[in-house]
């Protein structure tokens, strides 16, 4: 079904958006404020997410008015690009000479710690701001706005496929605090176990992630083209 096919080449783009260090930090750092934070915090990276993916189909359907065609090509053509240099990134983090463990960012560690000490809405804003994202975050919503555009499909399928793009991008976010409003502080216990994790193999978890997706892209591109 086209609809399926274009889910599935939406996969790529969603799953790097969704590997953010700092989203996963900060995910941890506002569940230890209490539940309702929490919540509040996931609902804004969500609906932030939304919003923007909503906001650039919607440009890239008033640019082309006319969508009783799919363009494949232009997809195969994005994720053809995108591979190249997410592989090729791959191999220069490979090749780089190992160093110590790099220390946090003063002014990340900064901001996580003012975001214990935030209000509920301050919280949720913050959550809307980390959805909409910086610029790795809004050109793998652009990339996949345009996919979305490209596939030719109906208005309530571009719905359907926005919201699929939108909790995949957020998964790190939603899925860790669903856990906590379930399973309390265990959940927090286990994502700080897993921070850590991260934090000793980060370059290997960076070359397993690039090519991982990279090679999925790859894929899709020679479906397409």
């Amino acid at each position: 079904m086209p609809v399926l096919s274009a889910a599935f080449h939406l996969i790529p783009y969603a799953l790097l958006a969704a590997l953010s260090p700092i989203g996963f930090a900060a995910t941890i750092t506002v569940m230890r404020t209490g539940r309702l934070k929490a919540l509040g915090f996931a609902v804004g990276v969500v609906v932030g997410q939304l919003l923007m993916c909503s906001i650039l189909v919607s440009v890239g359907v008033a640019a082309r008015p006319d969508r009783t065609k799919a363009h494949p090509t232009v997809e195969g053509v994005l994720e053809l690009g995108l591979a190249v240099v997410l592989l090729s990134y791959a191999f220069v983090v490979r090749r780089r000479p190992e160093t110590s463990r790099r220390p946090s960012s003063g002014r990340s560690k900064a901001a996580l710690e003012r975001l214990q000490h935030v209000h509920l809405a301050t919280a949720s804003g913050v959550g809307l701001l980390l959805g909409i994202g910086g610029p790795k975050r809004l050109v793998l919503t652009a990339l996949a706005s345009a996919s979305i555009t490209a596939a030719g499909l109906a208005r309530s399928n571009d719905a359907a496929l926005i919201g699929w793009y939108g909790l995949l991008a957020t998964l790190l976010v939603w899925l860790p605090v669903l856990g906590y409003l379930l399973l309390g502080n265990r959940a927090v216990t286990t994502l700080d176990a897993a921070m850590e994790w991260l934090n000793r193999h980060r370059r290997p978890a960076i070359i397993y992630a690039l090519v991982i997706v990279g090679l999925a892209l790859l894929v899709n591109a020679a479906s397409l083209l």
